[in-house]
């Protein structure tokens, strides 16, 4: 296999030299999402898949995506459910392994410690591509969504809600999962670039609407209406923080994910906004990558798909997850900018 590993020592310490994407110009590196054969006329291949947690609905939605472009390009996709264990996580490797798969995908729950399961993958020659980490390795490809990014612009959307110097407090998500704590991380350090305070912030370790309400509720008793604005790190979050609500503590509630219930609220005002992170698009380009790697082709080792903002403003042009995965996508890379970004656009 022709492909091109990172390996990141703990810490992140980037060990290896920066990727260079060959066979591409004009910003459009793979083409499609199409079909395609390899050298030897059978492009039959088996991706394994190492979920997180699939009961997730946008987990799940990023299963079904892969699952259609892969077998669009004449493969099969095998799952595999963690849970969010990360020792089951090892061993649902280790297994898909077994099973003889072409290509890893997986979406580490512990990026340093599932290190020797990928390790087993690199040596058996089967190329990794992970979801949203800077850790852990050998893997050929991170693709991950602006998390961190997202979160530092929904203290700026804050900002301008209730002006300058906000008194505010954070919904966090476990911070051992490493998308959560990338929007922990994200939304704290936008508060203190603006100079917010964060009077509070808590773990909502049941990640539900009914984990946040008590929360809520007592810094509802605690600080009143000195908080200004609540960032929940999800949409049940924040739905829950906007259920504890009342004329005498009328808070802006931001939520993440962009699923169903989350626009809703956007639209019927209870929450200032949402950011959707296309769970059907990076499964789309999950799938695509694995295809380009059994392809032997090479690819950046981070490759970027962006959140998009969902305020009042455009929540009628959000499309459902259910309309989404019926639809077939084309995957290209945009390599003008400073690190390149994955570009997916539905066909037709």
């Amino acid at each position: 296999m022709r492909y091109t590993k990172k390996l990141l020592g703990v810490g992140g310490a980037l060990l290896a030299a920066a990727l260079v994407l060959t066979g591409c110009s004009g910003g459009d590196a793979g083409g499609d999402a199409g079909g395609g054969e390899t050298a030897g006329g059978d492009d039959s291949f088996v991706v394994g898949y190492a979920g997180a947690v699939q009961a997730n609905p946008n987990n799940k939605a990023i299963e079904d995506a892969i699952r259609a472009s892969v077998t669009e390009n004449g493969g099969e996709l095998i799952v595999t459910d963690a849970n969010f264990d990360p020792s089951k996580q090892f061993s649902d490797v280790q297994s898909l392994i077994n099973q003889g798969i072409d290509v890893l995908v997986i979406w580490p729950l512990d990026p340093l410690g599932i290190q020797p399961a990928i390790q087993q993958a690199d040596e058996a020659g089967i190329p990794v591509i992970v979801q949203d980490t800077t850790e852990g390795g050998p893997y050929a490809t991170n693709i991950q969504v602006t998390n961190f990014e997202s979160a530092e612009a929904a203290a700026t959307l804050i900002e301008e809600a209730v002006g300058p110097n906000a008194k505010v407090a954070q919904i966090e998500g476990l911070p051992s999962v490493g998308v959560l704590d990338a929007r922990n991380r994200g939304f704290a350090a936008g508060a203190e670039a603006l100079g917010q305070t964060i009077l509070a912030s808590q773990v909502n370790e049941l990640d539900s609407a009914d984990g946040a309400r008590p929360i809520v509720d007592a810094w509802k008793s605690r600080f009143g209406s000195e908080i200004q604005a609540i960032f929940a790190y999800n949409d049940p979050s924040a739905i829950g923080a906007a259920s504890a609500k009342s004329p005498e503590f009328d808070p802006v509630v931001i939520g993440m994910n962009g699923d169903a219930d989350g626009v809703a609220a956007v639209k019927d005002g209870r929450l200032l906004a949402t950011f959707d992170f296309h769970p059907v698009q990076v499964g789309n380009a999950l799938g695509w990558a694995a295809h380009q790697l059994h392809l032997g082709e090479t690819l950046p080792e981070t490759l970027t798909v962006e959140a998009t903002m969902i305020t009042a403003e455009n929540a009628d042009e959000w499309v459902p997850v259910a309309d989404l995965l019926q639809k077939r996508f084309d995957v290209s890379i945009d390599d003008s900018g400073d690190a390149p970004k994955l570009v997916v656009k539905a066909r037709g």
